[in-house]
């Protein structure tokens, strides 16, 4: 078990490592000093920068930089920040520079290292595991479902491919391939796998197209690719279904398993009813986990139809918010229809009273 920890946790810092190609037209460059000023009523700032890669690294650049207010292109700039940078050549030798964006990548690696030590602190081996199995999940999205989905395949088939290998790899890697792990396995595909049924009827009986988010629209504009929109959302009702129902389906198959052990003369009725009643005070918490989470994501959605002032029937018809109901609630039921799933395979698959006093014995 040490080494395969060991091994998944080296894995998993080569991920870390690893970042995104930037165009090769972008230059990362450090603030050394800054000047605000207004020109004609407009805020502008100077921005002195040193080039820090590439065939100008040392090289200083002077760039205008002017803020939009309201925009992703407001940054807060102080000396010292790291940015990303265009080199503009004219033809009579000049060299022009523009700030692209932030380079955040430095922060985000720190904030990584600070996930990754907490994770491994309190968790240990189970930690250092359950660190892989993301990295893992990661890998499976980013170079598997996501290239098959911009080849044209049916992101909702891709989904429930990728769903599956996503729970089979996360159970077999933390648990290992026993009893306890293929009933959560079980129970888990079945939850989520009602979730992605349900938000299909649901999507089709809205009408919904899947063109409702503004991320849409850039991929419509800035992509020369055909896509499946609606499957696409309906990928997404799945992947976001699969942690909550993760964690349910295991939670549940523990304590039926624990409890049989304690106590082998318990039959089948009697852990799907203590499966049950554990699961309702799981899913108290977890329906407003879930549900709560999707409503953080879309506070903006919300604030603007807020504003909007629409009655209650025009507000749930627009298909921005339709799809964030479909989305919370079938992944809801998902998780509620986990419980009885996973408690009555549970019940079937623990181990009979024979095989525990054996196992009891070999023990002493």
């Amino acid at each position: 078990m040490g080494k395969k920890a060991v091994l998944f946790l080296m894995i998993f810092l080569s991920l870390i490592g690893i970042s995104y190609a930037d165009e090769e037209d972008l230059i990362k460059a450090e603030i050394l000093e800054i000047e605000e000023y207004s020109s004609e009523g407009i805020p502008k700032t100077k921005v002195k920068a040193r080039i820090l890669e590439g065939e100008y690294k040392g090289k200083i650049v002077n760039i205008e930089y002017i803020p939009i207010e309201y925009s992703s292109n407001n940054y807060k700039l102080v000396k010292g920040t790291k940015i990303l940078i265009k080199l503009d050549f004219h033809e009579s030798g000049g060299v022009k520079a523009r700030i692209i964006n932030i380079s955040r990548e430095d922060h985000l690696k720190i904030l990584g290292m600070i996930f990754l030590a907490s994770v491994i602190l309190f968790g240990g081996i189970k930690g250092i595991l359950s660190v892989a199995s993301l990295g893992i999940t990661g890998i499976i999205i980013v170079k598997i479902m996501i290239p098959m989905i911009l080849d044209g395949h049916s992101p909702m088939l891709v989904a429930v491919v990728s769903t599956v290998i996503i729970i089979l790899i996360s159970f077999v890697l933390i648990s290992g391939f026993t009893r306890k792990s293929l009933v959560a396995i079980l129970g888990t595909v079945g939850g989520t796998i009602t979730a992605g049924i349900l938000a299909k009827i649901f999507t089709d009986l809205c009408a919904i197209t899947g063109f409702g988010s503004e991320e849409v629209n850039v991929l419509i504009r800035h992509m020369d690719v055909v896509i499946d929109y609606r499957g696409l959302y309906l990928s997404g009702v799945l992947i976001g279904a699969i942690g909550v129902v993760m964690d349910v389906s295991m939670s549940i198959t523990s304590m039926i398993f624990e409890l049989k052990a304690k106590n082998p003369n318990i039959g089948f009725g009697g852990l799907v009813e203590s499966g049950l009643k554990v699961g309702r005070d799981i899913m108290a918490t977890m329906v407003n986990t879930l549900v709560l989470a999707y409503v953080g994501g879309a506070m903006p959605v919300i604030l603007v139809l807020y504003f909007m002032n629409l009655p209650f029937n025009s507000l749930v018809s627009t298909e921005i918010l339709a799809t964030e109901i479909i989305r919370s609630l079938c992944g809801s039921v998902g998780l509620i229809l986990t419980i009885p799933f996973t408690s009555i395979i549970a019940g079937m698959m623990v181990p009979d009273k024979k095989y525990i006093k054996r196992r009891y014995r070999y023990r002493k």
